[in-house]
């Protein structure tokens, strides 16, 4: 699948060298600073194999198995106000999608017998990318990228932490009259107590890439959430 015009920020009055004084960075139009508009100036390319097994449902339960091979690339990110590193050259910001994940498995199903239900859903993802910047702006007033060989390394070069997760449901029903009944519950959310990173440093510093990153370069800064219980009740006429 191919995407076009999709949307960009794009300074339309690059600087063509460092402000300094009151030259305003020798810009086109000297008359204002950076200008950006949106413009749909960005490509897609999105491949994709999905398979899914079913199991329909029978007396005592069913399930469904679901995995995703993709891979996803782009020249503009995610982000509504994404701008690209040479707004006169789109191809240097070709890369992963911010969204390019490799594989994607779901497994959900459900049991019940005598009253009693299990049901659950186990999602096992491969590593989102990310953005490594330089702690430095760009002429053009992006966030730069480490260079190697006097050329930005590509985008989102960086490799994220996978993510897995187990949610299971245990309930059982009481019938108090032929239209009245109880159904107590207990749900765990993240069971294994997987610790899933969401949001990291991303920032290498000014040094040489990749040997010299900063101290912090790469540390986790979020995570999802731990492992959570809940107990309820249902009523239900």
């Amino acid at each position: 699948m191919r995407g076009v015009d999709l949307i960009a920020s794009i300074n339309q009055n690059v600087p063509g060298c460092i402000a300094a004084g009151t030259n305003n960075g020798c810009r086109p139009n000297p008359n204002y600073a950076n200008n950006s508009r949106y413009s749909s100036a960005g490509h897609s390319i999105y491949h994709g194999l999905h398979a899914s097994f079913v199991q329909r449902p029978t007396a005592w339960g069913n399930y469904r198995v679901s995995y995703t091979l993709s891979k996803a690339m782009n020249d503009v990110g995610e982000n509504f106000f994404s701008s690209p590193i040479d707004p006169f050259d789109l191809s240097k910001d070709w890369g992963r999608s911010d969204d390019d994940q490799r594989h994607r498995l779901v497994v959900s199903g459900a049991l019940q017998s005598h009253g009693f239900q299990l049901s659950g859903m186990l999602q096992s993802y491969s590593a989102l990318p990310f953005n490594i910047t330089s702690g430095l702006t760009t002429i053009q007033g992006t966030a730069g990228r480490p260079v190697v060989n006097g050329t930005f390394i590509a985008r989102n070069t960086g490799i994220g932490s996978d993510f897995f997760s187990l949610n299971l449901r245990v309930s059982r029903k009481f019938e108090v009259t032929r239209r009245v009944g109880i159904e107590g519950l207990v749900e765990g959310f993240n069971v294994t107590n997987r610790t899933n990173a969401v949001a990291r440093n991303t920032n290498f510093g000014a040094g040489e890439y990749p040997d010299a990153p900063s101290a912090a370069f790469g540390q986790i800064t979020a995570v999802g959430d731990p492992r959570t219980l809940q107990l309820g009740v249902r009523l239900t006429f």
